[in-house]
């Protein structure tokens, strides 16, 4: 049967090149020599031998044939897009699309809303139920007895805990309570008018040395003198307030106050209302007052 292929008749014995032991072997694709031939060489195209099974076809190129040179790819530039061309048009999403969306956002924030509601109460309850457990044993340790862990064991170290606790309020409680006498024993003075003072004046019932409110801790039953009246225990009455747990008012605010309250023009209208027999000795101790303020002062503002 004939092949379909042209095959070109092998090359002879004498037609191949000979080539010598210590020449290399000629090269595919190897520049032709000026003295070889100048017609272009055309490859020549190897049908599969039947005889030997095989299914391959080939291209041959004879000897002395340029190397075949592939093109290079063309660098890729991108599109200019110029600047009088016009912008593409957005979409618009359709009005159901957006109905949906406001839908699910609203029943999304009133999920939301209702989860933190929840929450909310669910923490007001934890600190209610706290607030009523610590409540039961500060009232427990103040009886005198003893708190017990889960385990039922006596628990000292809490116990303790809420002893000292109950030893800082009560200093705190005492603090405050002394502070709230002495600011209702001014509010008192500033409230009396001209018209009572004269007539206690009058009656004898004017006020004595004792009847001031001066800014000191009475020690006792003893009544308070001007020697009473030096600048550590003014200090110490006038910022033991200032270290209970809540307290927003700081020293310069209230050296200031106390300054203005004991300035020598606004203790006029008191001395006016004091018995003559104390009122050299109510002078010296507002003279007192004010030069331990200003001492204060000074060491507040050096420090801060």
């Amino acid at each position: 049967m004939q092949s379909a292929f042209y095959t070109p008749p092998r090359p002879g014995p004498s037609s191949a090149p000979k080539i010598s032991a210590g020449s290399p072997p000629p090269l595919l694709f190897a520049t032709p020599s000026p003295r070889a031939s100048t017609k272009p060489s055309v490859p020549r195209f190897i049908a599969p031998s039947a005889q030997q099974g095989s299914t391959r076809a080939y291209l041959a190129f004879p000897p002395n044939s340029p190397p075949i040179r592939l093109p290079s790819a063309a660098p890729h530039t991108p599109p200019r897009i110029s600047a009088s061309a016009p912008a593409p048009s957005p979409v618009f999403a359709s009005p159901i699309d957006n109905h949906a969306r406001e839908r699910e956002k609203a029943a999304d924030d009133a999920f939301a809303a209702a989860e933190a509601h929840r929450a909310a109460l669910h923490r007001t309850r934890m600190e209610r139920a706290n607030a009523e457990a610590l409540k039961g044993e500060i009232d427990w340790v103040r009886s005198g007895g003893v708190l017990r862990d889960a385990e039922g064991n006596r628990d000292y170290a809490r116990t303790e805990t809420i002893r000292e606790e109950l030893r800082v309020a009560a200093v705190e409680k005492a603090v405050t309570e002394r502070w709230d006498a002495y600011e209702g024993r001014w509010a008192a003075l500033r409230g009396a008018n001209a018209a009572v003072a004269a007539a206690s004046h009058d009656q004898g019932t004017a006020m004595r040395f004792a009847d001031v409110p001066w800014p000191i801790a009475s020690d006792g039953p003893r009544p308070v003198g001007v020697g009473d009246l030096t600048t550590e225990k003014i200090e110490e009455f006038l910022f033991a307030s200032l270290k209970v747990r809540g307290a927003t008012v700081t020293k310069k605010e209230r050296i200031r106050s106390s300054l203005l309250r004991w300035h020598p023009d606004k203790m006029t209208a008191i001395l006016s209302r004091v018995a003559d027999e104390d009122a050299e000795i109510v002078r010296s101790g507002i003279h007192a007052v004010v030069l331990c303020l200003h001492q204060l002062n000074a060491a507040n503002e050096a420090v801060s």
